[in-house]
């Protein structure tokens, strides 16, 4: 089944801060992706769970967002993500909105 879209398409940039779990110690240009970000409920075994969805050239998604901190223009958002191993891991995204 395909994703319900809940919010509008915003631009924004993301700065993955975890790799497999654990706090990069060096996050750099490497790691940031552009594109329309939003919001979406995805359908699971025990109900819908909330996503925020990034379209870019390799789509991102953060399962469970949680806003942990807000500095100058910034958000930090902690959630899980999906490995291609099929395990579930910590993930937290720097992101920037655009205009």
């Amino acid at each position: 089944m395909s994703p319900l879209q809940i919010s509008h398409p915003v631009k924004a940039t993301i700065l993955q801060l975890y790799c497999k779990g654990g706090r990069r110690p060096f996050a750099s240009k490497m790691h940031e992706f552009s594109g329309d970000l939003t919001v979406v409920r995805l359908e699971g075994r025990f109900g819908t769970v909330p996503a925020l969805h990034l379209s870019c050239f390799s789509p991102q998604r953060l399962f469970e967002p949680r806003i942990v901190d807000m500095v100058a223009g910034e958000l930090e958002i902690h959630g899980l993500e999906k490995t291609p191993e099929g395990s579930w891991v910590a993930q937290a995204w720097r992101l920037r909105l655009s205009g």
